[in-house]
Order: structure tokens, then sequence, then C-alpha cells
């Protein structure tokens, strides 16, 4: 039996998993530690072999390795991932991996690849769903389309890179630019606002009542309310999944970012059929979506060196 495996690097853990089809067999998942952009492929490297001895599996019974990562991804290179270390002059990920392991590899831009995974089991549940944008809400911050049953990726394969946009915060970013979402509501930004305090802690200290963590989180709910509004008004998809470090587990963002809505929306009718509560959860359906999505989209039709078909790749990646 063949099986495809996922890998989604993060910049604090890196997980994996092996699936049959559409269903997950085994996870697991590694800490992130990098020093240079070649240990990003070592460590994919290694969580794989993790995932496979927990699976009692080799690299023979793996048909395809799909890996997530941040930043910019053409043709299995990546760059300008900047919590990773990988800068403008790229490092060519898929070819690493698929000389390593003599397995074909596709790379993907990490939060496309959970878009897509959380596309999946969303509508394997039983949801109708066209269009979906996924937010994944971490040491980064970006947003992942999947429209008409397909992963938008832009003609650079920079679309989702929301966190870079500025928000006028005046915050250096670790991208060059100053004031970026990421500043604001990446995980890095809260821990140190709270002055080292864990990034889910300022959204769950504000539930319960914390002053200072209720401002820290609804200046950072603002501008990501804002932020989400332009992509509601761009993409109108059927769902918004927020997840991510920060994301997961923190069901008071949705209902300060729900609640900032509503203030927008105040005097509008356009504005209040765009900005829908009823299309925005929280991720919850169980699974390491980014490495689910980067197997299912490895499962297409990977090649030896790592490169994609992008016509075929564009064709086949719908749900039936």
């Amino acid at each position: 039996m063949s099986l495809h495996a996922g890998i989604d690097i993060g910049a604090s853990h890196t997980k994996a998993c092996l699936i049959d089809d559409e269903r997950i067999l085994v996870d697991a998942r590694i800490p992130t530690d990098l020093l240079t952009m070649e240990d990003t492929g070592r460590l994919a490297v290694d969580v794989l072999t993790t995932v496979l001895a927990d699976a009692g599996r080799d690299l023979d019974s793996v048909a395809s390795v799909g890996v997530g990562v941040p930043g910019q991804v053409t043709d299995g290179v990546v760059r300008n991932a900047a919590n990773l270390g990988i800068d403008d002059s790229g490092f060519d990920l898929g070819g690493y991996i698929s000389s390593a392991t003599q397995v074909g590899t596709v790379v993907e831009n990490d939060t496309r690849a959970a878009a897509y995974g959380a596309y999946v089991l969303a509508a394997s549940g039983g949801l109708q769903l066209h269009n979906l944008v996924y937010i994944g809400l971490g040491t980064g911050v970006s947003a992942g389309a999947v429209l008409d049953g397909m992963v938008y990726r832009g003609s650079r394969g920079l679309a989702g890179e929301f966190g870079h946009v500025s928000m006028g915060t005046g915050i250096q970013c670790p991208c060059g630019s100053v004031g970026c979402l990421e500043t604001v509501i990446g995980a890095p930004s809260l821990r140190y606002a709270r002055d080292g305090e864990q990034s889910e802690s300022v959204f769950q200290s504000a539930a319960g009542g914390d002053l200072i963590a209720r401002g820290l989180a609804e200046r950072a709910i603002d501008h990501l309310a804002r932020a989400m509004w332009w992509l509601a008004a761009a993409f109108d998809p059927d769902l918004f999944f927020i997840g991510g470090g920060v994301g997961a587990g923190n069901p008071s963002i949705r209902s300060l970012l729900v609640t900032r809505w509503e203030e927008i929306a105040g005097h509008s009718h356009l504005a209040r059929r765009v900005l829908d509560p009823d299309r925005v959860r929280m991720y919850d359906l169980g699974e390491p979506v980014g490495a689910y999505g980067a197997a299912l989209l490895s499962a297409v039709r990977p090649n030896r060196s790592g490169k994609r078909e992008e016509k075929a790749i564009w064709e086949e990646e719908t749900i039936p």
C-alpha cells in the first residue's frame, strides 16, 4: 500500500503525517531547530524519519512527500521565509528532500496547504463548500484561499501574505517593512507585549478580565478584523477558518473579531453582508491540518525533482 507523507514546517514545531487516500494513519511533531537554510531540509527529513518509524514503515512505502513551509514558494524553492532564516536568495527545499529521500516532493506555502487540508476535512464532514479562506495566526500571519475547490497561489506564489500588509502600527517587522499586521498579532509580538507570557495566554487572560491583556487583545483583533474585511470583500468565501498556534483553541478571538465586525458594519448594509459572523469559525477539526493538506497536494502528481506541473496540479486540486 502506497502512502503519502505531509510535513508542516513551523517556526516553533514541525509536524508530519502519513495518509492513505484521505485518511491520516499516524502523525508526529518535533521542535524546529534551525541555524542555516539547509537545516530546513534536514529538519524535514528528520520528522519524516520519525513519523515513518512511528508507523513501522520505511521510505519504500511512500509514494510522495508534501511540505508546507512559510514564505514564497516557486517550483520547490522557498524565498523570504523570515521566521526560518530563508532570505530572498532562496533555498531549494523540494530538491533537497527529493534528493535525500528519492521520493517525489511537492512544496507549498504552509497556509495554503493548511487551507486545502481544512477544505477537504470540512467537505468530508458534510459542509457544502465552494470557497474557503484559512487564517494562520502563529509566529507568522498569513491566509490561504481555496476557490472553487482549487488552491489559489497567485502569479508569483505570494497570494495570502496579508500578514505583511502595513496596518500603520509603526512597529518594525522582520520582513523589513514597518507596521505589518504580523507585528501586532504574531506570536512574538504578543509574547513581547506581555513580558514573555505565551501568546495564547494574552487572549485567555483578556477573556478572564485582565484589563491590560484585554487592551492588547483588542488592539490585535482590531487590525485583524480590518484585514479580514479586505479578504471577505475580495474573495466572499463560504467560510473562514482561524487556526495556527495563536488561533487554535482561543474562542475569545472569534468573539472579539465578531464584535469588531459588528461595529464596522453598523452603518452599511453591504458591510453587514460581507462581514457575516456565521462564516467565521475557529479551526476545530482535530487534525494536523497543514501536514495533512501538504500530503494531499503531494498526491496529485509530483516528480522526482520536486518540480510541479502547474497545469496538472491546477486541474486536479479538486474534491470530486
